[in-house]
């Protein structure tokens, strides 16, 4: 357990590494590279658990946390993201022409949106085929530093891990860590 802790807050600075030859990766190409991944977990249920959180924050403790990678078309993934028994929250990852999309969406129970539905970002260039960091596009010059978000998402193959996270302000607010394999069967 400490190992999973020490080794998902280590990964958090790595950011995308140069080719043989020194040139960094095309952002575009990594971003599919990296949606190609998630697509290959298709069908698949994956475990996990929170590694850090706010401390005034219970949002997903002591809960279960799983996410199925459950629809997949060419270009649109939708991840429903389990805590405990509140199914509400589904991650959604688009690729198009202009790059890789992630949000959230917040159902209620009758499928209208919660008011915090919709939050997310578009791939920054820093990102790998491994992890992609999305800076909030509701963000604006006028918001407040301590208020900006940046979500990072993490397929470590090595370790069988995906992480998320998120930052507000430059401060580590949310790591989940997942376990990738063998994937679980659908719940």
């Amino acid at each position: 357990m400490r190992f999973i802790l020490v080794l998902a807050l280590a990964l958090v600075g790595c950011g995308p590494s140069p080719d043989a030859e020194g040139a960094a990766p095309d952002p575009l190409e990594a971003q599919a590279a990296f949606f190609q991944s998630m697509q290959e977990m298709c069908g698949h249920t994956f475990g996990g658990r929170t590694i850090l959180a706010e401390e005034t924050d219970t949002t997903f403790e002591p809960a279960r946390l799983h996410f199925i990678v459950e629809e997949c078309t060419e270009d649109d993934l939708r991840i429903p993201f389990i805590v405990g028994d509140d199914d509400s929250r589904t991650w959604v990852l688009q690729m198009g022409e202009d790059g890789l999309t992630f949000f959230h969406e917040h159902l209620r129970p009758d499928g209208t949106e919660y008011e915090t539905s919709g939050f997310g970002g578009h791939a920054s260039d820093e990102g790998s085929s491994t992890f992609q960091h999305f800076p909030d596009f509701r963000a604006t010059d006028e918001t407040p530093a301590e208020e900006h978000r940046i979500w990072r998402l993490r397929i470590d193959r090595e370790h069988d891990l995906f992480v998320y996270y998120l930052d507000r302000g430059g401060e580590p607010a949310y790591r989940l860590v997942f376990h990738l394999g063998p994937p679980s069967p659908p719940l």
